[in-house]
């Protein structure tokens, strides 16, 4: 009996031993192997926004995934699923979400994941969501923040290629300071991320309501923050619908009207842009998307559609305003009409 006991209990420690090189692979050597040849291109020319809401269970190997609960391990399995169907829908971008102050591990791991379909991450460094409000960072914040953009940017650097500062900077619910003061956050940001990755190229959106009736774009430009940025992005954005036809022209016309006046210094892509279906029919969602990238189409311009899907998120998911209805897949998993005509484009 003991011969045979020694056998199970040495069967047993060897696939023990083999589960956890197998995660200490993944962990410290699958990072270092994963790798994004530097892009030919200015900027993705399709991308799409990746939104998720994961929680771990306490005390036990399962997490909550959008609303569904799941085992650990599973959670890696669903989102490379989510990753080749964004790359075989024609997408070549995803937008990832990095917030200071928060734990980037995972998102980490879908920014290894995606490129390892190839596709190029934008990684979009925001701001803690408690501060600053409408305030700019405090010298010992500001320091904080730029040794967080260090670390992401150095850690990434061989499949980040495109970084963010701030999101929507002008607008009460993300605002950094005044026009001034967001100036000196982007002097004090670009050189960190050009020193730890080179090939970087680094993103501003300084238009995010489709018209700038503050001013901030100007004023920004005005006061030499252009120096500090290589690509312009803007969000047309309307309102009840947020996506709207007139609005959109109107805006595509101001920004490329803007970059002109300076001299045509930066690329110019639509960084965001989506319609939940709180406000409107699926079929009216479609149509809206056919019209957008119909006029990005005419003009050049890249696109990045938000977000992926539905099913990622919690129905009553506060962090897109109204829940979580804006996505190409609906909260069972299924297409929503927006998923085919957004497909037909980018194919």
């Amino acid at each position: 009996m003991k011969k045979p006991l020694k056998i199970i209990l040495s069967i047993v420690v060897f696939f023990i031993l083999l589960i956890i090189g197998y995660y200490l692979y993944q962990l410290f050597i699958t990072p270092k192997l994963t790798k994004l040849n530097t892009p030919t291109f200015s900027y993705p020319r399709q991308s799409v926004v990746y939104k998720f809401f994961i929680r771990a269970t306490t005390g036990s190997f399962t997490v909550t995934f959008g609303d569904k609960n799941m085992p650990a391990p599973q959670l890696t399995t669903e989102i490379e699923k989510d990753l080749q169907n964004i790359k075989s829908a024609g997408f070549d971008g995803i937008k990832l979400d990095y917030y200071f102050g928060a734990n980037t591990y995972v998102v980490n791991r879908i920014a290894i994941h995606a490129a390892q379909q190839g596709l190029y991450p934008i990684g979009v460094l925001h701001g803690e969501n408690s501060k600053p409000k409408a305030r700019p960072f405090t010298a010992e914040e500001m320091a904080n923040w730029q040794k967080f953009v260090a670390e992401e940017v150095e850690n990434n650097k061989d499949i980040i290629y495109f970084w963010e500062i701030w999101n929507e900077p002008s607008i009460e619910l993300f605002k950094y300071g005044s026009p001034e003061e967001f100036v000196q956050l982007l002097k004090a940001t670009y050189p960190v991320i050009k020193k730890a990755n080179p090939n970087a190229k680094v993103i501003v959106t300084l238009s995010a309501e489709g018209r700038d009736n503050t001013g901030f774009e100007d004023q920004v430009l005005a006061l030499g923050g252009g120096d500090y940025f290589d690509i312009l992005s803007f969000h047309p954005y309307g309102a009840n619908p947020y996506l709207q036809e007139d609005l959109i022209k109107e805006a595509i016309a101001c920004e490329k009207s803007l970059v002109t006046k300076y001299n045509n210094r930066w690329l110019l892509v639509i960084g965001e842009i989506g319609q939940p279906v709180s406000e409107v029919s699926e079929e009216e969602q479609a149509r809206l998307a056919k019209f957008l990238y119909t006029e990005a189409a005419k003009n050049n311009l890249p696109v990045t559609w938000y977000y992926w899907s539905d099913e990622r998120l919690p129905k009553d998911y506060e962090g897109t305003g109204g829940g979580a209805n804006w996505g190409l897949i609906r909260h069972d998993g299924t297409k929503r009409p927006v998923f085919d005509v957004i497909k037909e484009f980018l194919q």
